[in-house]
């Protein structure tokens, strides 16, 4: 019944899309950006022009539009677009179940032939409506819902930008243990909401701190009640660090300054390198940025388009879809920071003539092999020596 109503619906769509031609494609609660078509013979011999022929739209669930990691990933996949024939569909801020469904529904509506779980509220749940629309889902959830899809022929797994939640997690409480710090705040995120990536920081961080700190938690994210709870804490009497399980810089420095703290508060955080926290490691204020390998997010493309080309396979054992990561970084002087920043911002950690090695239209010896290989050059000692 499902796919009948969106047969009906697709069908009324294509008229609405060819009368607004050239507007701006937009739903309610998403906002879609288009890739570039121009051809790109020169940037490699193997890639002779835009891959695929035809263009692939691919959904991107976001919590936050606005946040820096959100914009550098948006940023990435322009780049990569020079190269590939694909367009994005992104989400508005997702806050619950209703509005994510909503979502998965627009994609399908829109056309998109795969989904990027970048952000999931629902879990397993969400992995299935996005298959039972018949369009490819990339990312991963927890263990279990891997488990469970890993066979589906249109789940193509995920390689991870940084690896286990939980290890960067415990990666921020190792540095309260590290630094002696007794008194700290804790930024939760998504953890009282129940999303996996954010408890699954949260336990890694209070299980590496033990018994010993005291922490004041501050649940959720931007709004009204966020920055009420986080002026409370950082009236905390005593209180030593910040420890921010998501972008700190963006939403912790400034009221850490206004506050009139920033030489006595030290700050910790799970982000992306890129220019801002490089001045922030300049100028003192950030002390730990728990990095994600931001352009292990462009793995998306070439195994969606890989899929849509009948390919899905090449990159799977058994039929299993592959479940892979790349080193998060830690990252703790301007020095790395800055050669990071550098590779990201010019040729990219993984180039579009690196990922066009993943698509078996390009190379026929294409493998799960390949992609193993190429997650590896991702590890930070890598990078850092470019």
């Amino acid at each position: 019944m499902k796919k009948k109503l969106l047969s009906l619906l697709l069908g009324l769509s294509i008229a609405v899309t060819l009368v607004g031609c050239g507007s701006s494609n937009s739903d309610s609660g998403t906002s879609t950006t288009e890739a570039t078509d121009a051809a790109t013979s020169d940037s490699s011999a193997a890639i002779t022009g835009t891959y695929p022929e035809e263009k692939i739209l691919i959904g991107v669930a976001l919590y936050d539009p606005t946040e820096s990691e959100t914009l550098a990933m948006q940023e990435y996949f322009a780049k990569l677009s020079e190269t590939y024939n694909v367009e994005f569909k992104y989400s508005e801020a997702i806050a619950d179940a209703d509005a994510e469904m909503k979502f998965v529904e627009d994609c399908a509506m829109a056309g998109c032939k795969g989904y990027f779980g970048y952000y999931n509220v629902t879990g397993a749940q969400l992995i299935q409506s996005v298959i039972d629309y018949e369009m490819y889902f990339y990312g991963y959830y927890d263990e279990a819902s891997y488990e469970e899809f890993a066979g589906d022929p249109y789940y193509l797994g995920c390689v991870l930008a940084g690896g286990n939640e939980y290890d960067k997690g415990k990666a921020l409480g190792d540095w309260v243990v590290a630094n002696g710090y007794k008194n700290v705040v804790y930024a939760n995120g998504g953890a009282d909401f129940g999303v996996g990536q954010f408890v699954d920081r949260q336990q890694g961080f209070l299980d590496a701190i033990g018994d010993d700190v005291t922490v004041t938690t501050v649940g959720g994210f931007p709004g009204d009640q966020f920055f009420a709870d986080q002026a409370a804490a950082l009236s905390t009497e005593g209180l030593e660090a910040v420890v921010a399980s998501f972008n700190g810089l963006d939403f912790w420095a400034q009221p850490i300054a206004s506050a009139g703290l920033t030489d006595k508060v030290a700050l910790a955080t799970i982000g992306s390198v890129n220019e801002t926290y490089l001045s922030a490691f300049e100028n003192n204020s950030v002390s730990l940025l728990v990095s994600n390998n931001i352009d292990t997010y462009g793995f998306v493309i070439p195994i969606i388009c890989n899929a849509v080309d009948g390919n899905a396979n090449a990159l799977k054992t058994e039929g299993k879809a592959p479940l892979l990561s790349t080193d998060f970084w830690i990252v703790n002087n301007a020095d790395d920071c800055k050669k990071l920043y550098e590779v990201l911002s010019g040729e990219g950690v993984f180039t579009a003539e690196q990922l066009m090695t993943l698509s078996v239209s390009n190379n026929p010896q294409a493998s799960l092999a390949t992609l193993e290989e190429l997650a590896k050059t991702g590890s930070i000692s890598a990078v850092l020596s470019k």
